[in-house]
């Protein structure tokens, strides 16, 4: 993944343009992929507006519901390998490395219940597309301008859901 990314960055104009950052296909997948293993937020809460009924179960009117993005994110039912890194789950099927064993068939634009990493529908964050500009022009200029290597990539779960990792940068020779 790393060296596809790079090597999609390198291809990138400079000053870096918004449409030819939403259009990097790979860039777009490692980030989607980044926030599916480890989601920003774990989870948020809903309250009813109204009675409602589901699989034989009453909720009045006020109720309040927690969904997970973690349990969300994580379902073996929907991410094949759910616990290891694969960005090619994200590509577009017309993509030299997209793999079918992989796809989930999931659109993570659409931000439904099965990729709720910025909410969705009448909750989306209002952040969402300023905080998806601000990580492809993060990721795109530190892998324009640095080799990176990652060091000790082991994901912790305790105290806290995060990873215990470093990086090595390495300033790329200029053309």
């Amino acid at each position: 993944a790393m060296d596809a990314l790079a090597t999609e960055v390198s291809t990138l104009s400079d000053p870096l343009t918004a449409d030819e950052l939403r259009n990097a296909p790979v860039l777009n997948a490692c980030i989607h992929e980044s926030w599916r293993c480890d989601p920003p937020v774990a989870g948020s809460f809903r309250k009813a507006v109204k009675e409602l009924q589901h699989k034989g179960y009453s909720f009045g009117a006020g109720s309040v519901f927690n969904y997970s993005i973690l349990m969300a994110t994580t379902d073996e039912q929907l991410y094949k390998s759910h616990e290891k890194f694969e960005m090619r789950r994200f590509l577009p099927k017309e993509h030299p490395l997209y793999s079918s064993d992989i796809d989930s068939g999931i659109d993570p634009f659409q931000g439904r219940s099965s990729y709720p990493i910025f909410g969705g529908g009448t909750h989306v964050c209002l952040g969402k597309a300023f905080a998806q500009l601000e990580l492809r022009v993060l990721a795109a200029r530190l892998l324009k301008g640095y080799k990176v290597e990652v060091r000790n990539p082991e994901k912790v779960y305790f105290p806290v859901n995060g990873w215990n990792i470093e990086f090595k940068l390495t300033k790329r020779k200029s053309m």
